[in-house]
């Protein structure tokens, strides 16, 4: 072990032992190098002063964005309620052609749901590909919202027809 005043300044002192690992100091500062990342709306220079952003992008303002974002979710919920419909009165074609008509428009049901959910998943999942989150979020919120006003119209509906 060397002594204390043989290690290099911010080295290892008071009793410490030293790190055998640990990168020696640098005796010159680094050259400070300026990268350039770019991005879709303004290039950012590392290590610099900041960039501006340029005038030919218009950035709509905070209000009119959250009015966008509320807009797409409320089309999610909507797409996934239209879904949860269409799942419902599909089914009552073959179950109106069969004989045993409850028990048909039960398997199509259970069909046109497990249909449905792997469709909302396969949308959300584009949507947020495509930066569309909001819409995604809304299918989600109105699958979930479906499902059990999907459940309680579907058990009325074959009810009914399991009675005619």
């Amino acid at each position: 072990m060397r002594s204390a005043a043989a290690r290099p300044p911010g080295w290892c002192n008071e009793g410490v032992t030293p790190n055998p690992y640990r990168a020696p100091l640098l005796t010159v500062p680094p050259l400070a190098a300026a990268a350039t990342f770019q991005r879709r709306d303004r290039a950012i220079v590392a290590m610099s002063e900041p960039v501006p952003v340029p005038t030919a992008v218009a950035v709509p303002p905070a209000d009119e964005r959250r009015r966008q974002r509320v807009r797409r979710v409320r089309s999610g919920i909507w797409t996934a309620l239209a879904g949860h419909g269409l799942a419902l009165t599909l089914p009552l074609l073959p179950a109106a052609l069969a004989g045993a008509s409850g028990t048909v428009y039960t398997a199509c049901i259970v069909v046109a749901q497990l249909l449905l959910a792997a469709t909302v998943v396969g949308l959300g999942i584009a949507r947020t590909v495509r930066r569309d989150g909001a819409n995604s979020v809304g299918l989600a919120i109105g699958w979930i919202a479906g499902v059990p006003v999907a459940a309680v119209a579907g058990i009325a509906i074959m009810i009914a027809l399991a009675a005619s």
